[in-house]
Parts: C-alpha cells; sequence; structure tokens
C-alpha cells in the first residue's frame, strides 16, 4: 500500500503542479467558441492542450427530448485527434451542465464512463423538479455526482454493478461557469472503490489537504485543494 500511496501523490503532484492552473489558463485564455480550441481551454497547459484529442459528443438525433436516454445513445466524433491520452470535449449546452462547460480527461479509456455520465445526468435533470421559471431544482452535475435523480441513478448503478469505472489515477479537469469569464476549476483524480486508508488520505476535507471523496464505492476520487 506504501508504494501505491507514492505513486497517487506522484500523480498529484503532476496534477497540481506549478505554475497554478488558473494562471496558466490566464495565459492561454481566448475568447472562442471554435469547436476545437474551445474545449482544449479546460487542458492544465499549453503542451498537453497541444497534444490533446478533441471530440465532440453527440446524442442519438433519433431520440426526442422527452425519450429515456442510455449511455448508448451518446457517442462521439473525433474533431481532433492528438498524439497524447487526453481527450477534451465541450459540454456546453448538455442537460446538468453550467451554461458554459468545458473538460478533458487524461486517458481516452474513460470513454465509456462519460458516455454513461451523460445519460445519467439527462434523466436525472428530467427527475428533479420542475420550477416556475421552467428550470429544474437541484444543482448541475460536477463529474458524476450530483443530486435528486441525477445523484440516485449514480448510485443505483453501483449498487447493481452496471456503473463504468473510471481508469484509475486517471485526472479530471472541469472548467465551468455561467460565463467563460466567471468559470472555476474542478480536478480531480479518479479512484475507484478505494479507501482512504489504502491510499493514505484523509476521508474529509477538515485536514485541508487532498482527500478521498465518497472512498470505497466506484465514485472515490481524490480532491484536489483549491480546485
Amino acid at each position: 500500500m506504501k508504494r501505491f500511496s507514492l505513486c497517487v501523490l506522484g500523480v498529484m503532484a503532476v496534477a497540481m503542479a506549478a505554475p497554478a492552473q488558473a494562471q496558466v489558463y490566464e495565459e492561454r485564455r481566448i475568447d472562442t467558441d471554435d469547436p476545437i480550441q474551445k474545449p482544449l481551454l479546460a487542458a492544465p497547459n499549453a503542451a498537453m492542450a497541444r497534444d490533446a484529442t478533441v471530440v465532440k459528443w453527440i446524442r442519438n438525433p433519433e431520440k426526442s427530448p422527452e425519450d429515456d436516454v442510455t449511455a448508448a445513445d451518446f457517442t462521439f466524433e473525433v474533431l481532433r485527434p492528438g498524439p497524447g491520452r487526453m481527450v477534451c470535449y465541450d459540454l456546453t449546452g448538455f442537460p446538468g451542465e453550467r451554461p458554459w462547460s468545458v473538460e478533458c480527461v487524461s486517458s481516452d479509456a474513460n470513454m465509456a464512463r462519460i458516455a454513461q455520465n451523460r445519460a445519467f445526468a439527462e434523466m436525472g435533470a428530467k427527475a428533479q423538479p420542475l420550477l416556475a421559471d421552467g428550470t429544474r431544482a437541484g444543482r448541475p452535475v460536477l463529474s458524476s455526482s450530483g443530486t435528486g435523480g441525477i445523484r440516485d441513478l449514480v448510485v443505483a448503478a453501483g449498487k447493481d454493478g452496471t456503473r463504468e469505472l473510471p481508469e484509475v489515477g486517471s485526472i479530471w479537469y472541469n472548467l465551468r461557469g455561467d460565463s467563460q469569464d466567471t468559470a472555476i476549476w474542478h480536478t480531480f483524480i479518479g479512484m475507484p472503490n478505494f479507501m482512504a486508508e489504502d491510499i493514505g488520505l484523509p476521508n474529509n476535507r477538515d485536514a485541508g489537504g487532498a482527500w478521498l471523496m465518497f472512498e470505497g464505492t466506484p465514485e472515490a476520487h481524490v480532491m484536489l485543494p483549491g480546485r
């Protein structure tokens, strides 16, 4: 376990390496809706953005907004192949997302989980109470967790064994907000089904450093402070 803990610390060091993500983003930030350049803004630095693959997620056009969807209803088109394993994509406009939302994941082994996340987000959002202004109650999805119907779907899939697991140690970089100017970082490391003691981290944020959230479940992930 000690060897594995050192491995996790190494991944965390890469994820948090200076210069800080926010500073790097400010240096690269451009106001754009370009389908390739916009998703790459979620990459933590210019070098990783240069090597990343950019994809476009596509919802099954034969399904109406009222129809139930599954992960099989979400496919992707490669807009720009890259030599690295990182994959970036724009989630703006998808159910459960903020008005401006881009994301990169360090490993292309996570595509099945991302497709399932999209299905859960759409179906879970429909299960949220409809408010007077026509919006749904509950906060938007961050990663694979959420509230109400979204969370119910995630938990149920974890219990019945149908939840797609992230690659252990893969890093997820989210940049989300009401606009590009207000978007904030959310970075975490996938550690499905691990317990905090397995990797030598606390299971809550009280210590002020990195910690393992949702330990012992398919949603377990290392939360990074300040992200």
